[in-house]
């Protein structure tokens, strides 16, 4: 993999930009903004891959064919010189993900895959989310004050995914550790905890996927209206082999848990920055729609996404070598000028807001549906129990400190009501 940098051409002072300095963890758009304007189609020498951070160009990439989903050779590259056994289960369950899957595999996968969101089985999901987010609310409301993040934000998705996959209470917590090791490797295309993270990683892969054949057996014989249920029936039906629903399931957790956990930290985050804001959704709840799009637009939770180039390409007039690893800047391309006015701006009555957070093309977000959904509902209950909320002056706010790319949101967010 790293034989892609002999393909570089040689750049005298070439700027570097720190996407996991302390100042751009915190905050990252004033360094996508720099990046855009100086050099919108940047090769990141220390990281060994390009970085896009114009709308146009990561809105094209994303449905450029000449390049792939397949990212097998990225997690190879993380390994660096580390043995590639540490990864051989990990490996084994993420080939087979939905979103690693190029045409014709993705479109088979994607038509199955969309079996285990049928309108019946999401609106299901609704009386879930509401309720799961009433119990937690009942937990704190005598409190006077909580941490959205261990409170909310990690448990609410957690509760809500365990139920529609009908996950024996008892196997929960660790069914959902599984899914964080997994997901960090997945995501940690730098990081200097390579070799832990590898190791937790490929162990979780094949606990859960144990666990996820355990499932599937129990609901070919008594099947329920559970995610695997359906998932496993339609499978069946279409001859697919099971041995691969669980890299499914894995990516249906992955979508589903992470992102959205870091999502509703994130819009509360940028509610309570922009108190006019926030007084007008308490005014015109009927806003919450509109509010939801332009939180994703504003801080997405999922700020790269990384694609393979399958083979010699021009973007932007930089010539890129197959082989190459493609950081598609979605967060940088939902702050971007040329597409989105004022894009600095949290205005949650913007429209059209076209963003990119749920990505676009054939590998738009499977669990787009569920995320906006958890979202609406939190906030609306949030906002409805706890009016005076509001940003608890005596503890500090800790965005993820954790080195990933892919995923953005906060450690903690102390609040008061």
């Amino acid at each position: 993999m790293n034989s892609q940098h002999l393909n570089m051409p040689a750049r005298a002072n070439q700027q570097t930009y720190d996407l996991f300095a302390p100042s751009a963890l915190a905050n990252s758009y004033p360094l996508f903004k720099r990046m855009r304007e100086d050099d919108p189609v940047h090769y990141s020498e220390s990281f060994g891959y390009w970085i896009l951070t114009r709308y146009r160009d990561v809105e094209a990439a994303l449905r450029d064919e000449r390049l792939s989903s397949d990212r097998t050779a990225l997690f190879l590259n993380q390994l660096g010189s580390l043995d590639v056994n540490l990864i051989q289960n990990f490996l084994h369950l993420i080939s087979k993900m939905l979103v690693e899957k190029d045409p014709p595999d993705h479109t088979q996968l994607r038509k199955l895959a969309n079996q285990g969101f049928t309108t019946r089985a999401v609106e299901s999901w609704r009386s879930i989310i509401q309720n799961t987010t009433d119990q937690l609310l009942d937990n704190v409301q005598n409190h006077g004050c909580m941490n959205v993040v261990s409170d909310l934000s990690v448990p609410l998705p957690t509760l809500v995914l365990t139920k529609i996959f009908g996950v024996p209470e008892t196997d929960r917590a660790n069914f959902i550790e599984w899914a964080m090791d997994i997901g960090r490797f997945f995501g940690s295309p730098s990081s200097e905890n390579i070799e832990e993270f590898a190791l937790h990683a490929d162990k979780a892969a094949a606990q859960f996927s144990a666990l996820i054949r355990q499932l599937i057996e129990q609901r070919r014989r008594q099947p329920g209206t559970d995610m695997i249920s359906m998932l496993t029936v339609a499978y069946s039906e279409q001859g697919f082999n099971l041995e691969e629903l669980p890299s499914q399931c894995i990516l249906i957790l992955n979508a589903g848990l992470l992102t959205t956990t870091d999502l509703i930290s994130n819009a509360v985050n940028a509610l309570l920055h922009h108190p006019e804001q926030l007084q007008k959704l308490q005014q015109n709840p009927t806003l919450i729609n509109c509010a939801v799009e332009e939180i994703i637009r504003f801080d997405t939770s999922v700020p790269f996404f990384f694609r393979i180039a399958k083979q010699d390409l021009t973007i932007g007039g930089k010539d890129i070598p197959k082989g190459s690893v493609i950081a598609l800047g979605l967060g940088a391309a939902n702050h971007d000028p040329a597409k989105f006015d004022s894009p600095d701006v949290f205005d949650i009555t913007r429209s059209p807001n076209e963003h990119l957070g749920f990505g676009s093309g054939i590998h738009f977000c499977l669990g787009a549906v569920l995320a906006r959904m958890e979202l609406t509902i939190c906030l609306t209950t949030l906002l409805r129990r706890l009016p005076n909320l509001r940003f608890d002056p005596d503890k500090q706010a800790i965005p993820t400190k954790h080195s990933t790319a892919i995923f953005k949101g906060f450690d903690s967010l102390p609040v008061k009501f």
